[in-house]
């Protein structure tokens, strides 16, 4: 079974499909950061696993909440739509970092888990906020519109090759 969408849908995913997961994206990171720091134990449990690297406590307390800024701020600017591409790229560096720092092991889930996050990143920071709402940088569009996606699809169709955006 093929699932075949009209050009109208097509467009209307793709406005509000990015927008979803971009928001989607952003929220993990920033309510994560959020719990870092105010949940209990949060900080306490970062730092731990911070410490184990062999850093000193003092150190390790510094990163951990340093971290939790990271996905907070980030975690915010992703959602927003605001320096999508910075933001985005921030988080690929952290999430890769951690990724190789605590999660090297073929036996964690994590680690497939933050690769799957980081191809995400990867597509926010490739495409942008997307067509749906975001805060625009000093209004200033360096993605590109609805209407140039629009005429994309309409060359896509003309193919018989997959539509990309």
């Amino acid at each position: 079974m093929h699932l075949m969408l009209s050009r109208e849908h097509r467009l209307l995913l793709r406005k509000n499909g990015i927008t979803a997961a971009r928001i989607a994206l952003g929220m993990l990171f920033f309510f994560t950061g959020l719990g870092m720091l105010f949940k209990t134990g949060g900080l306490g449990f970062a730092t731990s696993l911070v410490s184990s690297l062999g850093l000193p406590m003092g150190i390790a307390t510094m990163v951990a909440f340093f971290v939790a800024l990271i996905k907070i701020i980030a975690g915010a600017s992703l959602m927003a739509g605001y320096r999508t591409g910075l933001a985005a790229a921030i988080l690929i560096g952290f999430t890769f970092l951690a990724t190789i720092l605590v999660h090297l092991d073929l036996d964690d889930v994590n680690l497939f888990k933050n690769l799957a996050i980081i191809g995400g990143l990867l597509y926010a920071m490739s495409y942008g906020p997307g067509d749906g709402w975001s805060i625009p940088h000093k209004g200033k569009k360096i993605y590109e519109s609805e209407s140039d996606t629009a005429h994309r699809v309409e060359t896509a169709e003309d193919r018989s090759e997959p539509f990309h955006i």
